[in-house]
């Protein structure tokens, strides 16, 4: 049977002129304007129960003070009342810049921070991350005793309320973070369940080769030893550390101590402290320290790669040398390459 069509010319305008009117019609397209959209999900790198991610840049700076709680001051410049306090310069290894303003924080936030970090490396970031104040305090080499709970407390305070920009390359890759390394945190009194939450921003700063992996018994065998437990930080981030000058960690590492000549007595004993510890050895030339240690199994394998690129653009440039030819632009690129990874 054939379809029906209007006969009449005006009726079918009408019908026509309806459909059109339907189809233009915005609530035709409501389903696909709130079409729920998927979210990408980001979470810190999933490093391993033994060890604790640590960014760089903070390892290789005076943000974490190898200072005691007592010794502690508040940072930052009060331009105007009305107005929150500027940051101040931080001094930090070159390539880095950071400004700070809110309690100093020390090698004890350090602890924090870095445990923080390792509960909610399994959730993303920008929701709550759960734990028991106990659990977290043993993870810590603390007691449960109420000034511990007041410390920890203090403690992510500090780490919320601080505000932080922090600026840094590598290579040729330029970064920043702007913000409180802990979004926000709620402790339930009465059950002491703890609920830290990172923001989304926080993953800057574990950015490929940004970052380094703790070994956490290490550190919680210096407990207690600030100047102990920065030096460890510093040079664990380093596969292949270079020498470095007592005025140089003099600086980096935040000393309260006025005078060199103090600090270098604090340093001898962390020295002493880090080789009866961990067995690592300190050695000088002139006013040049250079620490032996055993790398990571993520640095040796870093350095292998480094000694083989080495070798492979050796045999390049005695190739083209013998044929009397230049090194190539890009093998002279690479070695630079070589010479600024094996600084990480």
């Amino acid at each position: 049977m054939a379809d029906s069509q209007p006969t009449d010319p005006a009726l079918a305008e009408a019908i026509a002129s309806l459909g059109r009117a339907i189809q233009t019609h915005p609530y035709n397209n409501i389903q696909e304007v709130n079409k729920p959209t998927t979210a990408q999900i980001i979470q810190l790198p999933r490093w391993p129960e033994p060890v604790r991610g640590a960014p760089n840049t903070l390892l290789r700076s005076a943000f974490f003070a190898a200072i005691h709680s007592k010794r502690r001051k508040e940072l930052g410049l009060r331009i105007k009342p009305a107005e929150p306090k500027k940051g101040v310069i931080i001094a930090a290894q070159e390539g880095s810049f950071i400004t700070y303003a809110g309690d100093q924080l020390n090698q004890y936030d350090a602890d924090v921070f870095f445990e923080a970090l390792h509960r909610a490396r399994h959730h993303p970031l920008e929701t709550e991350c759960f734990f028991r104040g106990y659990d977290f305090l043993k993870a810590i080499g603390r007691p449960d005793g109420k000034r511990e709970y007041e410390d920890l407390n203090n403690s992510l305070t500090r780490l919320r309320d601080g505000r932080v920009v922090i600026n840094w390359k590598i290579g040729r890759d330029q970064y920043e973070f702007n913000g409180s390394l802990i979004s926000s945190y709620e402790r339930e009194i009465n059950s002491k369940l703890y609920k830290v939450t990172f923001a989304n921003k926080i993953h800057a700063l574990f950015a490929p080769a940004c970052w380094t992996q703790l070994e956490w018994e290490e550190r919680m065998a210096l407990k207690g030893k600030p100047l102990a437990q920065w030096l460890h930080g510093y040079f664990s981030s380093h596969a292949s550390p270079f020498p470095v000058s007592a005025v140089f960690l003099h600086q980096k590492t935040g000393s309260a101590r006025p005078l060199l000549k103090h600090f270098r007595s604090d340093l001898k004993e962390a020295l002493k402290t880090l080789e009866n510890f961990l067995g690592w050895k300190a050695s000088w030339n002139d006013d040049l320290l250079t620490l032996e240690r055993t790398p990571s199994g993520a640095q040796a394998r870093h350095l292998a790669r480094c000694a083989n690129a080495a070798k492979a653009a050796n045999k390049h440039r005695r190739q083209r040398q013998g044929r009397g030819q230049p090194a190539s632009l890009n093998n002279l690129i690479a070695e630079q390459y070589i010479r600024t990874k094996a600084r990480v």
